[in-house]
Order: structure tokens, then sequence, then C-alpha cells
């Protein structure tokens, strides 16, 4: 039988009673928290299973890129203002100075890599950074999904599958960076959400109560109190003891749903005098940019960094560089990259550095020569863009929204928050209807990914 979604486990979920499974669960019920009820993306009836040397290597990668990223400043430019200006921040050496007074702070990150599973193992597609990464959300649908299955909500056999509570592990994280970056001794942790501020002011509140009370739950753990506060980011002003919104202290800040556009001076003053912490700020943000990927294969290639770690990175990120009329060199054969990836259009994949929910993604294989040319001449001309090599994920038979199973392209989100693998999630599309670009915007199906121990 071809490989299933899964894996090794298929006959202890398909042969459990014979009911009817719907594709889809059903997430305006009352076993769903409220701000989920209007979820946007379908979500898998069946989960995804990951074997043990698999879920070794997603744990593995997931902790190591990101620690690297934050070495490029040092070991690629040697922490030259003007060269990082030049290269992230269109020439403003201020902005730059700014991001590696903030990068000095060697601050743990929160982040999400977006990976596809191939025939030789897990390839980063792309890294995403801060406090907006889809996806930690999935956990309140799990027992929905465990509900529906013998195989998980038997006591004995359900644990044999490990489900990481991936929103739980991030407040915790949260919370312990907080604590040990402000070394606060309150009793009292209070957090701060910028959010949008043309969102209906029901659902403003639905988000806050919602934070507010997973944020209890972490902090009665530890023995602390503290609350939920949201508001812009302007209503945020630094007094001599920290940072305050209104007469409340806050701790710590995060950004929901891409809604901050500038750092405020109060806010970046208070996190570099350690009185906040803030995962959005401006010495992780440049992490996020695609061409750090053909940074540490450089760096990896040059033997940089430790012998396993050069190693690591030459398996994890496939083979990228940036789309400039530069010469590359691309299976031990040295030539220009724009004859390269025009000559080779099935091979090669063009991204923007910076983009959201899979624009301006340009998919060789599946565009027309004509095309696929006016797509090298725009990234040539913008020059913000990269050329990857395109890494095809494996086809996974698992049912479609008619409960049909049929072969599909994964792409797999897994986080790594400081040096936890907190769990991963999966969009998929059917490969009969496939773009070559798999994401939740476009149609993909959310899906959520047990651990076989």
């Amino acid at each position: 039988m071809n490989q299933t979604i899964l894996s090794d486990a298929y006959e202890a979920f398909m042969g459990q009673s014979n009911q009817t499974i719907h594709p889809l669960i059903k997430i305006d019920i009352d076993e769903i928290p409220t701000v989920f009820h209007n979820f946007k993306y379908p979500i898998s009836s069946y989960p995804v299973i990951l074997n043990k040397k698999q879920s070794q290597k997603i744990e593995e990668v997931s902790t190591l890129i990101p620690k690297l990223l934050q070495k490029i400043p040092a070991l690629y430019f040697q922490n030259d203002t003007k060269k990082i200006a030049d290269f992230y921040f269109n020439g403003d050496e201020v902005v730059a100075q700014f991001s590696l007074m903030c990068q000095e702070q060697e601050v743990p990150i929160s982040c999400r890599l977006d990976l596809s599973l191939t025939a030789t193992g897990f390839k980063v597609l792309e890294v995403n950074m801060g406090s907006s990464i889809g996806g930690v959300e999935l956990q309140n649908f799990e027992p929905i999904i465990r509900n529906k299955h013998t195989v998980l909500s038997d006591t004995t056999k359900g644990e044999q599958f490990i489900f990481r509570k991936t929103q739980d592990l991030y407040i915790q994280f949260i919370v312990t960076q907080i604590l040990k970056f402000t070394k606060t001794q309150s009793s009292k942790i209070n957090l701060f959400l910028v959010y949008d501020v043309n969102a209906d002011k029901s659902e403003r509140e639905i988000v806050k109560s919602f934070f507010n009370e997973i944020l209890q739950k972490e902090l009665q753990r530890i023995g602390k109190t503290g609350n939920v506060y949201m508001d812009t980011i302007a209503s945020l002003k630094m007094q001599i003891d920290g940072l305050y919104h209104k007469k409340n202290s806050i701790h710590g800040v995060l950004i929901l749903d891409f809604a901050l556009r500038n750092i405020s001076p109060d806010l970046f003053r208070s996190f570099i005098m350690n009185t906040v912490y803030f995962p959005d700020h401006l010495g992780t943000m440049f992490m996020r940019d695609k061409r750090n990927l053909a940074l540490l294969r450089r760096l990896a290639n040059e033997g940089t960094f430790e012998s396993k770690q050069n190693e690591l990175v030459l398996e994890y990120i496939p083979w990228t560089e940036i789309v400039e009329d530069a010469m590359v060199t691309y299976e031990n054969k040295t030539q220009n990259i724009i004859t390269l990836i025009k000559e080779n259009k099935d091979k090669f994949v063009i991204k923007i550095i910076d983009g959201l929910q899979g624009k301006d993604v340009f998919v060789g294989k599946f565009m027309s020569m004509t095309d696929w040319k006016k797509a090298i001449a725009e990234a040539l001309q913008s020059k913000k863009y990269i050329a990857q090599e395109f890494s095809d994920s494996l086809n996974l038979l698992a049912p479609n929204k008619e409960n049909e199973w049929v072969p599909q392209k994964l792409v797999w989100g897994s986080f790594g928050f400081g040096d936890t693998y907190a769990g991963s999630w999966v969009r998929m599309s059917p490969v009969k209807t496939t773009s070559g670009v798999i994401n939740s915007a476009t149609g993909a199906v959310e899906a959520i990914v047990y651990e076989a121990s």
C-alpha cells in the first residue's frame, strides 16, 4: 500500500469501528473555545503521524536553525553596521544599529520553520519569527481529533501517540523569558497584546479573554498572578521603573495578526533596558529574510560552524542563492545563476525574501517557460528574491474534502522556542490541485500532528 499520513499506524486507526468519520472537524461547537468558532481554515479529522526517526529529525532542525540564524550578524557581517544596513535595511544605518543593540541581548527566540518532507528528509523552506507564528492555536482542536479515533481515546493505546501542546509551551516560554529577561521580582506578571485597531470590539474582547485564560493557567502553575491587556502600540508609555499601559505595569508584549508596523520608541527603550520582554524586536525580525538560508549555507560550506552543525545545515537547507547577476556553484558546476535557473526551470523555486501566505512564490515546475522568464525578470529587477532548489514533498495518501484517500503534498510547520521543540502542524493539498504552493490561505487543509512513541 502507498504511504499514508498515518504512517505505520494506519491499521491501528482504520481498524476501529466502521463509523463514518467526516473528513473535516466541526469547529463551532461547545468543546472548541469561542474564539475559534470562526476559524478561517478547514481542519482534517485525521491526524498526521510522525515515526520516531522523523520526530528526532524535526526536533533537531527546529532548534538548531534558529540558533544559527542569530549568529549571522557576527559571523557573516562581522557586526559591520553599514554592511548590515545595506543588506537588510535599505542602507538605514540607524535601524541597523538598533537591530544590533537588540541582537546583543542574546534572547532566545520563538520561531516556526516551514518544512517539506522529501525523499531525502526534511528541508527548510522558510523561517517565521516572533509572536505572529500561526499554528500554535491548533492545540485547541486536538481533543476533538482524539475523541474521533478509538486508538487515541483509549487510555492504554493513546499513550503510544505523543501530542505536544504547542500553545501551552509557547506561553510557558514567554513567561519564562519575561522572568529571565526582566529579572522582575513582582508577583504579578502582565502581558500586553498589540491588536488591529480596526478589528471588531467584541472580537477583541474574545481574543483578550482567551489569552487571559491561558496566561492565568501558566501563572498559577508557577505561583504568580497577572492579567492580559490589549490596545494599540502607541498606548504603551515608558516610565522610570518600566513600561506601562495606563496604570498597569507591562512585562511582555506580543503582536497579534501582524498588527505592528513600527516599534514605538517607548517599547524599544524598555526592551533595551531589560524592563520588558518583546519577541518581535529588531534583533529577530531580520531573521525572517529568506536570504539568510543562503548565508547559512555559505557559512556551512566554509566550515564556520562546528563540524556536525555544518553537515546539518547542508542537509536541512536546500540549495539557496540570492537572485542577482552573479556566479554560483550548483551540483559542482559554476555558472551564472540566471542562466542556471532559466535552463533548469523544473528544479527551482523563486521566492520573495519576506512574504506571507505563499504570495510571490514561483514554482518553475508548475509554470510555462514564458511565465518563468517573467518571474526571473521581476526577481532581478526588485533584488528581493531568492532561488531555491525545489524540495518536492513526498506524496502521502490522506482524505480530501470528499473523504476520498488521495495523494497529497504536505508542508510542515515546526515550532522551536529557544532550546525546546514544541510540536508541529501540517497543511496539505491534493496532488492534482496543487500549484506547488501549499498554504492555508490558498485552500490547504490543516492537520494536527502526533508522534509515535
